[in-house]
């Protein structure tokens, strides 16, 4: 890791160095079971091990770290278990989400969508980032719209649990066109003006998506 950016001197150093510890881990970049050295990290980083600590502290209560007494600390392993509960409970708060957002859209909010939509079906056979950069934003159009605060929230932590497996999500052959359809799906229900049946459209696309990536990682274990 190397040092915090200059460009960022006035952003309190702590945060700094956590949001970037942060990124890491949810970009794959720092893999599961990958050790964080308080020390190592002191000495590159230039600054206290007390920083250090108080990040990995804060990092371990958002679960994307593991301390283990004796032995130090390391990037959070999620099991096969771990990443099923995880999404069982993200389609059904984003599922509420869709619910709750379909019945405060406008005409023009719909049309906006379906832009969305059009764009991202345009893009399946493209950079599997700029694919991912418009399914979020699809995602993202209901959570915003739903109008819950707490709700909003709780979607975007449990959605960070799992990001650092988006990479392998997108590698998946066919998943990016079977998420697509998911998207119709939804936004057939929205066009009819169906709060229920957005709602569980989205709670089914999204479990599909946890069922492609959990067969795939019980094939290929060892990227967990």
């Amino acid at each position: 890791m190397s040092a915090p950016n200059p460009a960022q001197k006035n952003r309190p150093l702590r945060e700094t160095i956590y949001a970037d510890l942060r990124r890491q881990i949810l970009s794959g970049r720092l893999l599961p079971g990958s050790r964080l050295v308080e020390s190592s990290l002191s000495e590159s980083l230039q600054v206290s091990r007390t920083v250090i600590r108080e990040v990995i502290k804060q990092l371990e209560l958002e679960g994307l770290v593991k301390i283990t007494p004796y032995k130090g600390t390391e990037v959070s392993r999620l099991s096969l278990q771990d990443i099923e509960e995880l999404y069982v409970i993200q389609a059904a708060l984003e599922g509420l989400a869709g619910s709750l957002a379909s019945q405060k859209m406008r005409k023009e909010d719909i049309r906006e969508l379906h832009s969305v939509q059009e764009r991202l079906k345009k893009s399946v056979r493209k950079d599997p980032g700029e694919w991912q950069k418009l399914n979020i934003a699809f995602h993202q159009f209901f959570i915003d719209k739903c109008g819950n605060r707490r709700l909003h929230l709780l979607i975007k932590n449990h959605r960070d649990q799992f990001a650092r497996y988006w990479r392998i999500i997108l590698s998946i052959p066919g998943q990016r066109e079977r998420s697509n359809e998911g998207h119709e799906k939804i936004l057939r229900a929205l066009d009819r003006g169906d709060p229920l049946k957005v709602r569980l459209a989205m709670e089914e696309h999204i479990g599909q998506s946890a069922g492609n990536l959990t067969a795939f990682l019980g094939k290929h274990a060892f990227l967990i």
